[in-house]
């Protein structure tokens, strides 16, 4: 099979490989689209602290099965599936608790075990879930990073009538606002610098955008709120400036839910976070949303088309994490077709 083989940063070789064989309790997909995520672009670049070389990364996948192995007993050939790329352990601590997210020996697709940048993709029965007939396969791609934003909606137990704030509206920003205005009554404020984004932020429907380069973004979101604060806000930036901001923005009796990642350390108020009692959540992959998140894109099949810029042929992979990296104001999702 063809596979996209990373063997350092900045490079990228399709090499011929063996296709995988499925274990008793695994089924073989042929991959059909793949969404390029942040993480990879930062695979690409080096910069990811989970990157390892060579590797064949991807992990916002979906396909059809096309071989299944002696134990499957759920799935069947000719299925068509996304696959969800988080494989725990199920034995360590957070998996016996129940957050298999959070598991310390996660086998990752498409970072520490094969990804999806290829042809096939051997994958435990377990980890793929069907999707309607008439779904296509490049919003089923779509699937991993809303489960994602769902997760984090999850951790941020939002009630009706929460005024929200997101920092950051890339992707997964956008995958929060998207479902939190489609499943609570709650007013969202949107900060990002990139005025594309606030645009997106805005069609996704957020009820105020917030440029923090032309006005400040605490004084503004203090005046939104009435001096009250955001009683949730998710940091969606991985930005090591905006996780402190989070702190100083929530209203006291808030909750911060921490969505983007970053290698750097992190300065919060100390003070503020025991005179405010807030509460500070972190957030990884996802734990059961993957259904959930079928469902709403299927119900949702227009704003499924419009997160995604561009359907790119899988060959043209590295020009595609090229655009995702150097033009971030112009790409919301790029998916490649196989």
């Amino acid at each position: 099979m063809k596979a996209a083989v990373m063997t350092k940063p900045f490079s990228i070789n399709f090499q011929d490989i063996p296709c995988p064989e499925p274990d008793a309790h695994e089924v073989l997909v042929r991959v059909k689209a793949a969404g390029i995520c942040g993480s990879d672009v930062h695979f690409y670049d080096g910069s990811n602290p989970y990157g390892r070389y060579p590797q064949i990364f991807g992990h916002e996948l979906s396909g059809i099965i096309e071989k299944t192995g002696a134990g499957v007993k759920k799935r069947s050939l000719g299925e068509r599936v996304v696959i969800e790329p988080a494989i725990s352990c199920g034995s360590c601590y957070p998996c016996r608790k129940g957050k298999t997210n959070a598991c310390v020996n996660i086998d990752m697709i498409g970072s520490v075990r094969r990804g999806g940048f290829a042809d096939f993709l051997a994958v435990p029965e377990t980890h793929v879930h069907p999707i309607p007939d008439h779904m296509d396969f490049v919003t089923g791609a779509l699937c991993e990073p809303f489960a994602i934003g769902a997760q984090a909606i999850k951790r941020a137990s939002i009630q009706h009538g929460e005024t929200i704030v997101i920092l950051g509206m890339g992707p997964i920003g956008l995958t929060i606002l998207a479902q939190v205005k489609k499943r609570f009554q709650a007013d969202v404020i949107a900060v990002d610098p990139v005025r594309e984004r606030l645009e997106l932020a805005r069609m996704f429907g957020a009820d105020s955008v917030i440029h923090p380069v032309e006005e400040h973004a605490e004084k503004t979101i203090s005046k939104l709120t009435n001096g009250e604060g955001a009683g949730i806000v998710f940091e969606a930036a991985g930005i090591p400036a905006t996780i402190e901001q989070s702190v100083r923005i929530a209203a006291p009796g808030g909750r911060i839910v921490i969505v983007g990642l970053t290698g750097e350390d992190v300065t919060i108020p100390g003070l503020l976070l025991t005179k405010k009692d807030i509460e500070i959540h972190g957030t990884k992959h996802s734990v059961n949303q993957f259904p959930r998140v079928i469902e709403f894109l299927n119900e949702n099949p227009q704003l499924a088309q419009s997160f995604v810029t561009e359907i790119m042929p899988f060959m043209e992979i590295e020009e595609a994490l090229k655009k995702a990296k150097n033009c971030p104001e112009q790409v919301t999702k790029i998916i490649l077709s196989y």
